[in-house]
């Protein structure tokens, strides 16, 4: 004997399908994971300045903070479209050299509204060898700058609280001397 949905409950079964199904994509979307298989995610305690997060960067490699624990951390928020963020690049991967092992640089890309083949294209013309992290919808950035105006770098101490954040351009030494004060680390 094999066994039907009478007539009149095939509504009620595909209406439970359907709220199934959307009650997985909440749950989904409120654990900070993006469809696709991002596991990205971000928590800013604002009383005690600790910042978390877990992002994808875009060699495919995921970065969490708490594997940063330990030694400061430069994000800097950058965007292809931003001449700002073009000029300052070569500056921040100096640093990186420079610092290399004392303090950890991380760009940060936003990208609501910027594209993977634009973000490859500027990091090869500034070639930038630090972890470069996708931040998909832009929450990363909206916890230091509402407004989305980049380039946008927040100092990030081996405790993983956020020490400072500067908004606008940073030169070679202008993002040293940030260094120095907030990390106490000179060159």
């Amino acid at each position: 004997m094999t066994s039907r949905t009478p007539k009149n409950r095939r509504p009620l079964v595909v209406a439970a399908a359907v709220l199934a199904a959307a009650l997985v994509v909440a749950v989904v979307t409120s654990t900070g994971r993006q469809a696709g298989g991002d596991d990205s995610s971000v928590a800013f305690d604002r009383e005690t300045g600790v910042l978390d997060f877990r992002a994808q960067t875009f060699d495919g490699d995921t970065v969490d903070s708490g594997d940063l624990r330990g030694t400061p951390v430069v994000l800097n928020f950058y965007a292809s479209w931003c001449t700002i963020c073009d000029r300052e690049l070569p500056d921040f991967q100096q640093v990186s050299e420079r610092l290399d092992g004392s303090v950890r640089v991380i760009g940060v890309n936003p990208q609501s509204n910027d594209t993977d083949a634009a973000q490859a294209e500027m990091i090869a013309r500034n070639g930038v060898t630090y972890p470069t992290l996708r931040d998909p919808t832009d929450e990363l950035l909206r916890q230091f700058n509402t407004t989305g105006g980049l380039p946008t770098t927040v100092f990030v101490d081996a405790d993983g609280v956020v020490r400072k954040v500067h908004n606008g351009l940073l030169t070679e030494q202008l993002l040293l001397d940030e260094i120095s004060a907030s990390f106490g680390i000179g060159a």
